[in-house]
Order: structure tokens, then C-alpha cells, then sequence
């Protein structure tokens, strides 16, 4: 397995590197309010991660952000609006915190593309990867995973998914791929918990390896704790195999959509990772 300090563990810990200001369509808080909540949970840095959703197949109800409470169709000029806001926070509380700027990505491989073009245009400091979807069907919302259990069975699913999951780590766009098995949020309800993991333990030893042959690394979630499940994403034997195939760990994140989750439960992943090493 690699080898990771608890010292590092906690350095990393005391930054939350997935945080979604009130410029993602689902958020809601302004930069200076996550920034404010960040300072008063005395972490080290905060990066900014909001949606950006590019698939030409969900352009009617994932291609928008949020400007002034608003949402607008995804706009070149509302991207400017958020780097300028991140730039006016950094002259104000950069003595306090460090803030980086960057995007969560949706990921399938049929618009890689215009995520190039997108980080080419924009140039984030930081950008993570994330498997919302599959074959263009929502996995990480309520709404839509009925059909998915009806167009999927289960490994068959897993198998997809972390196809896809190997697929955005070659692309080399990302930093790090996000909630690497969040697809268990809404799924187990309907597979069951166990045997989702079981599935994802026939599948991802292989590919593993794979994405150890990139540069890519993987974040641990804490938003798993607030849905109410025992481990973060990934849980334990997600991460092992990960890190028994040397892929690294990248950083921390709340999955923060409001400003009083930011920070929220990371050192509590922080002691479950210093517990399974």
C-alpha cells in the first residue's frame, strides 16, 4: 500500500479542495460567505469548484450557472463574473486564507473536448473530475435513478462506470477525480450497499492500476458522513485498493453547497483514513 504520513493527512485536511459557491445551479452562498466559514473553521485554504456541466445530451438541464441568484444558460461572461469575484476575495482575506479558483467537472468521454476547451479558455488552478452520468443519465441525483436501475444491472453498471472513471483520468484534464464510488448514494438504496462494494471489488483492482499510470489522484469526500453512511467516498476498501496500486491521494472536500458545510466532517475522513493506513 502507499505510504501516506499522517502528517500529510492532516496538511491536507486543513483544506477543502470541493466547495460549490451560489455560481453552481444547486448552491447557494457568495464567495465571501464561504470564505468567512472557512477562516471561522481555521483551514488553510479553500478551493472553489463550481459546476460545470458540458454534456451536449443534458444541455436543457445541466448547462446553466448562477449569477446574482439567477440561472443562466453556461456564458462565457458569468465564468469572467466568478474568476473576478475569487480575484476581489483573494486582495481581501488573502492574508487570512489561501483561495484557489477552480471547476468540478461532469465527465463522459463523448464530450472530453469541450472540457479541453473549456480549462484551455479558462485556465483553472485546480479542476476535478466527476462520473455524474452515465451514458448521458444522471447517477448522483434521486430523480433520475429509477431508470437508471431499470437500464442497468448492477455490475454491468460498476463495470461502466469505472470505465469511465479510467477514461477521465487518462484524459490528464483533472487534478483529481471526485467521490470516486459516489454512485452509492442513491444506488444502494436500490442494489443494497454490500454488494455494490462486492462488485466494486471483482472491478477496480484493474483498473486501479490503470489510472496508477497517470497522473491523476483521488479526493476523499466527507459529504458521505452528512447522507448518513459510515465512510466517506470512497470508503475502506475502495481507498486500499487505490493506494495498494499507487494511485495517490489528492485532497480533502465537503462537497460544500452552502457556507455552513464548508469544512464540514473533512477531519472526520481525516481519522478514518488514519485508521484504515
Amino acid at each position: 500500500m502507499m505510504k501516506i504520513e499522517e502528517n500529510e493527512i492532516d496538511r491536507l485536511a486543513r483544506c477543502d479542495c470541493h466547495t460549490h459557491p451560489g455560481y453552481s445551479i444547486d448552491a447557494k452562498g457568495t464567495i465571501e460567505q464561504f470564505i468567512l466559514a472557512a477562516v471561522e473553521r481555521k483551514l488553510q485554504k479553500i478551493c472553489f469548484t463550481t459546476h460545470i456541466d458540458l454534456d451536449p445530451n443534458r444541455s436543457a438541464v445541466d448547462k446553466f450557472i448562477r449569477y446574482n441568484g439567477r440561472l443562466y444558460v453556461l456564458d462565457s461572461s458569468i465564468v469572467h463574473h466568478y474568476i473576478d469575484d475569487i480575484a476581489g476575495a483573494r486582495k481581501k482575506f488573502g492574508d487570512r486564507i489561501e483561495i484557489i479558483y477552480g471547476f468540478e467537472f461532469s465527465y463522459e468521454p463523448h464530450y472530453k473536448n469541450l472540457i479541453e476547451q473549456f480549462i484551455a479558455e479558462f485556465e483553472p488552478e485546480f479542476a476535478i473530475g466527476s462520473v455524474h452520468s452515465i451514458d448521458s443519465f444522471e447517477i448522483t441525483a434521486h430523480k433520475s435513478i429509477d431508470i437508471v436501475t431499470r437500464i442497468f444491472e448492477p455490475f454491468r453498471f460498476v463495470e461502466r462506470y469505472y470505465d469511465f472513471v479510467l477514461s477521465l483520468a487518462r484524459s490528464g484534464l483533472f487534478d483529481v477525480i471526485g467521490h470516486i464510488d459516489g454512485f452509492k448514494k442513491y444506488l444502494s438504496r436500490y442494489w443494497g450497499l454490500s454488494n455494490l462494494e462486492q462488485i466494486e471489488m471483482e472491478i477496480l483492482p484493474a483498473i486501479a492500476h490503470k489510472i496508477a499510470e497517470t497522473d491523476t489522484k483521488f479526493e476523499i469526500n466527507s459529504s458521505a458522513f452528512r447522507k448518513g453512511f459510515p465512510a466517506p467516498y470512497p470508503s475502506a476498501k475502495t481507498i486500499e485498493i487505490l493506494l495498494d496500486a499507487d494511485v495517490p491521494l489528492g485532497s480533502f472536500g465537503s462537497d460544500a453547497h452552502r457556507p455552513e458545510d464548508v469544512g464540514s466532517l473533512i477531519q472526520n475522513a481525516a481519522n478514518y483514513l488514519k485508521g484504515i493506513i
